[in-house]
């Protein structure tokens, strides 16, 4: 792995924290260690609960103990320690001979290629518990990599491309007052340019069962928790040419929308059939009360995929609302 621009051997350093198998090996295509016993020394157990993404830098103890997300976190918690002294105990693992990522020219490429993850901070508790409250696991917190801007009081979404880069974050925020809800730096950076969750796809289903679209990166987040693995969001409110490209490399069987029941949401979806019209397109219908895929429950959202309907159906279903309203308003 990767940190601070130099290659870390991660095996090394967790041997000095747990026991591996002796028969584990782990080459350049190795993204997760066998399980281990936890070392937290607050969780007396024996059992093998402990898992360690080694391409990621990310590790999840299965049985909540409290020790979930980044090797800093994880090794600050183990040791008792600050971040600052786990990030020197992590670069003494940093392999002889590894350099720098190399920055590139120019004022936006040196600024996209600076931002790492490492400059926020683990989620505090009060975060965590908004995003449970919002059905978001832990396991999740873990898997997206989400953190905390301590400065600006706000959730930390990172976005990253087809190849595991980081291209920008996302700033959630937690209080009513900070608006608005979402952010992105670096400021001016091409979210459109991407499809939020690309890297986290399960390729599999988009071959058998299409690709789902949905608005935002907490909707791609919460369809992935609910097993809808073929989900990316367009951060926006309407589809991109670039984006509608990257969907078109994927060749899947085809398209479903999953966005928002409103104008903004219609609107969305005609811009997926413009740029996509040579696919075939569904449309999903949200159970009566619920206009908002981050309102379902797990069987809720599975089945509202499962029902999307065609195209076509829906282009009617809009001409009727809409015909309604012009009636009403002639009426009044």
């Amino acid at each position: 792995m990767r940190y601070q621009g130099r290659v870390i051997d991660a095996v090394a350093l967790w041997s000095e924290y747990v026991e591996f198998p002796t028969s584990m090996r782990v080459d350049d295509q190795t993204t997760f260690l066998p399980l281990v016993v936890c070392p937290n020394p607050d969780h007396q157990t024996s059992k093998r609960h402990f898992q360690i993404n080694i391409q990621q830098g990310l590790v999840h103890c299965f049985a909540n103990c409290g020790i979930s997300g980044t090797f800093e976190h994880a090794l600050a918690t183990v040791n008792g320690s600050t971040n600052r002294q786990a990030r020197k105990l992590i670069m003494q693992h940093a392999r002889i001979g590894s350099a720098p990522i190399p920055k590139k020219r120019g004022k936006r490429e040196i600024k996209e290629i600076t931002l790492t993850l490492d400059d926020f901070m683990p989620l505090p508790q009060s975060a965590l518990e908004y995003l449970r409250e919002r059905r978001i696991t832990d396991a999740s917190v873990a898997k997206w990599q989400l953190r905390w801007d301590s400065d600006e009081l706000r959730i930390v979404i990172p976005a990253f491309d087809s190849r595991d880069r980081l291209k920008f974050v996302i700033k959630r925020a937690v209080r009513e007052r900070d608006q608005p809800k979402y952010l992105y730096d670096p400021e001016g950076c091409d979210r459109m340019g991407t499809l939020f969750g690309i890297g986290q796809i399960n390729l599999g289903m988009i071959r058998s069962s299409g690709i789902v679209l949905v608005e935002g990166s907490i909707d791609t987040i919460l369809n992935h928790q609910n097993g809808i693995t073929n989900t990316v969001g367009i951060l926006g409110s309407k589809l991109s040419e670039a984006q509608a490209q990257m969907i078109s490399n994927l060749r899947p069987k085809r398209i479903t929308t999953m966005f928002d029941a409103d104008m903004a949401g219609i609107g969305a979806t005609y811009s997926v059939k413009t740029l996509l019209g040579n696919h075939p397109l569904f449309v999903c219908r949200y159970p009566r009360g619920k206009d908002d895929p981050a309102k379902l429950n797990s069987k809720e959202a599975v089945r509202t995929v499962e029902r999307a309907v065609p195209f076509v159906k829906f282009q009617q279903s809009v001409t009727r609302l809409i015909s309604t309203k012009e009636r009403e308003y002639v009426g009044n």
